[in-house]
């Protein structure tokens, strides 16, 4: 399984593959994969199929603030994505990892 690091609209992985969130509902990675969001699942140009449980996906993935298991875990709810200038996501805030607590 790889690991992923996700900073704001991008999330590289530790075998160098990288995902560009283009919208609340659109990411692609470097292969040319579209991913799109409907609700808690997610349907990927190759077929692929993820559905969202909080920080958790179907494919087995998980994530904790910005660094992920497999590729599902990258698509979670808006709040969960990094954004600059916004404070805290959700899932930060749950792990205690937003700013006002360093």
């Amino acid at each position: 399984m790889s690991f992923w690091q996700i900073l704001g609209r991008l999330a590289v992985s530790d075998t160098g593959e990288t995902l560009q969130k283009l919208s609340d509902t659109t990411s692609v990675t470097c292969d040319g994969t579209t991913y799109t969001k409907m609700g808690s699942t997610t349907v990927g140009s190759d077929g692929s199929v993820f559905t969202q449980m909080g920080n958790f996906s179907t494919d087995g993935s998980t994530r904790m603030g910005s660094t992920a298991t497999g590729i599902g875990a990258v698509f979670n709810e808006r709040d969960d994505w990094p954004n600059s200038g916004a404070g805290a996501s959700h899932a930060q805030k749950r792990f205690g990892i937003d700013d006002d607590t360093w």
